[in-house]
């Protein structure tokens, strides 16, 4: 019985085999023969139509059983063409670079003939105590603590502009309102306007940090704290032409950016300010010279991007100011203690447009001489429809 059921098995699969053979070639035959007649030429001769047919009809076809097709475009496809990165495409490295120039400007360059335009909105706020004596023939006789408050917000237009491709030159007009608490009065004005340059000696080359070359002149157009009442006014500038220079650098690991800098600044002496600086009923004095000394500085930190629209800055900034001294008519000289100024920043960058990043900074001073607290706001100026522009040629 299983020798009939196993004979009756194999007898039909091989009739379904040979009629999915025959099917299969008459198919095969119909195709061939429907492209022949499309292919054949006006008046060829219809039997050798058909023996051409019976022949491409019966060809073997030779399968090579060790290829196997490939599922991906062929080169030089439209298909392939588009699954390549196109130019301008956005990595994770050209979005963190991005994310840390928009907030760093002083650590990169813009290219040739390129403008760019940024508006920078800061506050401070300083805290301090300050004590009044008074002496009567070596006896203190009065004795008071005043506290102290003043709010500085500060205005920065800035532009950059590209020279060329290794050197960028930068101008900024601040917009200074100031207020004091002990004094009980306000200003506002001009501050100093500043002007700067960057320049990349070595162009960039794997295995080698980025070295950035920069000098700054800043001018004294803002009311100077030598030449008011001290005792009742504010000034909006520092009173001084300075000079500086300096050199940053960075490294991209990913997912971050590390980065840092040295500088140095140099005050230019003032003389003939007429200052009045407190003294006697009979005596006073007179601020005649002042000279500012040298200033040097330093800051490190790091750029983190979490993903395409956010991300943040971390940065530790320190400067030293020594060599400043005072002095007065009278002939009498004041040369002034050594000053620290550190402060620690937060930055949180936020991508608004595909082409614009908005950064608000969160600052702490860390020294006596630093602000209490500061808080920045800084975007590009193509948020209002400016824009960086390339120059008309």
């Amino acid at each position: 019985m299983n020798n009939q059921w196993m004979k009756r098995t194999l007898l039909a699969i091989s009739i379904q085999v040979a009629i999915g053979g025959v099917y299969a070639a008459e198919a095969g035959s119909d195709v061939d023969v429907a492209e022949s007649q499309d292919e054949q030429p006006v008046g060829e001769n219809q039997s050798d139509i058909t023996t051409a047919n019976q022949t491409k009809a019966i060809a073997p076809v030779i399968i090579n059983k060790d290829e196997t097709p490939s599922l991906l475009p062929k080169e030089g496809s439209q298909a392939a063409q588009a699954l390549k990165q196109q130019e301008g495409d956005a990595t994770k490295e050209t979005n963190l670079q991005e994310v840390f120039t928009s907030n760093e400007r002083q650590y990169s360059l813009i290219k040739k003939s390129e403008i760019s335009i940024f508006y920078d909105l800061d506050y401070t706020y300083y805290r301090d105590s300050q004590i009044n004596a008074a002496l009567n023939e070596g006896s203190l006789y009065q004795l008071r603590v005043d506290e102290d408050a003043s709010h500085t917000i500060t205005n920065t237009f800035s532009g950059q502009y590209g020279l060329s491709d290794n050197l960028t030159l930068s101008a900024s007009i601040p917009l200074i309102a100031k207020s004091d608490n002990l004094k009980d009065t306000t200003t506002a004005g001009l501050g100093d306007i500043g002007f700067g340059a960057r320049w990349e000696p070595f162009p960039l080359k794997a295995g080698r940090l980025p070295l950035i070359l920069f000098g700054s002149l800043s001018t004294k157009t803002g009311d100077s704290p030598y030449e008011i009442n001290p005792v009742k006014e504010l000034s909006t500038g520092k009173g001084y032409y300075s000079v500086g220079v300096g050199a940053s650098t960075r490294k991209y690991i990913d997912p971050v950016v590390l980065f840092a800098s040295v500088s140095a600044n140099y005050g230019l002496k003032e003389t003939g300010l007429n200052q009045v600086r407190g003294g006697g009923d009979q005596t006073v004095r007179i601020l005649d010279t002042f000279e500012p000394g040298i200033t040097g500085g330093f800051s490190f930190g790091y750029a983190y991007s979490f993903n395409y629209d956010v991300s943040m800055t971390m940065s530790y900034q320190q400067s030293f100011n020594s060599n400043t001294s005072f002095t007065y008519t009278n002939g009498e000289s004041y040369k002034a203690a050594g000053q620290t100024s550190s402060m620690f920043s937060i930055a949180l960058g936020v991508r608004v447009s595909p082409e614009t990043i908005v950064n608000g900074t969160l600052g702490i001073g860390l020294t006596e001489d630093s602000p209490d607290v500061s808080l920045g706001l800084s975007f590009p100026l193509d948020i209002l429809g400016f824009g960086k522009k390339k120059k008309a040629i």
